[in-house]
């Protein structure tokens, strides 16, 4: 059930925060936990993406 709310989650651009958040995770652990199942190279721009935008705030452990 997760892989799905993550994978659909990802699929319709949803906030990272917010499938992190209903996941339980930190957007860390997510991208860490769910990585696996990223393999185009579009997907890994996207993470990208994702990592510029963490820079500068505080990620909260799980």
């Amino acid at each position: 059930m997760k892989l799905t709310l993550t994978l659909l989650g990802a699929s319709l651009y949803l906030n990272t925060a917010f499938i992190a958040g209903q996941l339980g995770h930190s957007i860390q652990v997510l991208l860490t936990t769910y990585a696996k199942w990223l393999s185009s190279t579009s997907d890994w721009s996207e993470v990208g993406k994702l990592e510029q935008s963490l820079i500068g705030t505080e990620l909260v452990q799980a």
